[in-house]
């Protein structure tokens, strides 16, 4: 599997975590040559970035600092993830503007929740997801009109891209839920090596191993170990909405890599 922090990962574990650090670094990573093809509405992107700070100036720890860089690189991994899909998607009538905004806001009711040391929604009583719709419900935000954003659409794909399942039909919406699950799949090694929520390496949940064996994604609430992590990882498959996002899986190796992971933990499939 490629890298997709690089250097980052080092700076997540090691760098200078002071607020003008960690806000220069952010900057960085969502501008120049590398994100050229970004093209993120300038006032969407400047409220995630005094969202993201507002957080992290009251962080009282390394490991919620930690928590909320890993997130603002997933934030990143998650555009570049729905400008790759949707590229390969040609036959639907994409505004480039929305898929950036639905990506680039699709976590913002994380960070807050990184306040409450987890990104578990069970263990915090935190549905990130229906904070950051909420968020952006009470937001005016002056260009969406201008760029042709809807507003409605944006909000109801942060309200649904991380639950079990999707009822409705908007295609942003489906890409969001598609774009990250890619976004993270793509980085789960680096994620897992800078140890900012660890799982017991022995053993496989029954309730786990049955919903994949299923061909049904895993529960949160049943996944308790490394193995249940990667069982749940392998069944996003039955949740993708889009061709192209399959195809990423297998060719960028992430699919074999997991089935090996799995392996190295007793759990053959």
């Amino acid at each position: 599997m490629q890298k997709r922090y690089g250097n980052e990962s080092n700076f997540i574990l090691n760098g200078d975590k002071s607020v003008e650090a960690v806000k220069a670094w952010t900057k960085k990573i969502f501008s120049g040559t590398e994100a050229q093809d970004f093209r993120i509405p300038e006032e969407v992107y400047e409220w995630f970035l005094e969202v993201v700070f507002e957080v992290y100036e009251k962080a009282e720890s390394d490991l919620i600092r930690r928590m909320i860089m890993v997130k603002i690189i997933h934030t990143r991994e998650v555009v570049r993830a729905g400008v790759d899909i949707t590229r390969g998607e040609k036959n639907f009538k994409w505004n480039d503007f929305q898929v950036r905004t639905v990506c680039i806001l699709h976590d913002i009711g994380r960070f807050e929740q990184a306040l409450l040391g987890s990104y578990s929604d069970v263990k915090t009583n935190f549905d990130h997801a229906l904070a950051g719709a909420e968020m952006i419900k009470k937001r005016d935000f002056g260009e969406f009109t201008v760029l042709g954003i809807d507003k409605n659409s944006v909000v109801e794909s942060v309200r649904y891209h991380s639950a079990y399942s999707y009822p409705g039909e908007d295609m942003y919406a489906k890409l969001i839920r598609d774009a990250d699950k890619l976004a993270l799949l793509r980085c789960m090694p680096e994620i897992l090596a800078v140890k900012v929520e660890e799982y017991p390496s022995k053993g496989v949940t029954e309730a786990a191993l049955r919903a994949y064996k299923a061909g049904t994604m895993v529960r949160n609430e049943d996944i308790n170990t490394k193995a249940d992590l990667f069982l749940a990882w392998l069944g996003w498959q039955s949740d993708f909405n889009f061709s192209q996002t399959a195809k990423y899986l297998d060719k960028e190796g992430i699919k074999r890599w997991m089935v090996e992971e799995l392996a190295l933990l007793g759990v053959e499939i």
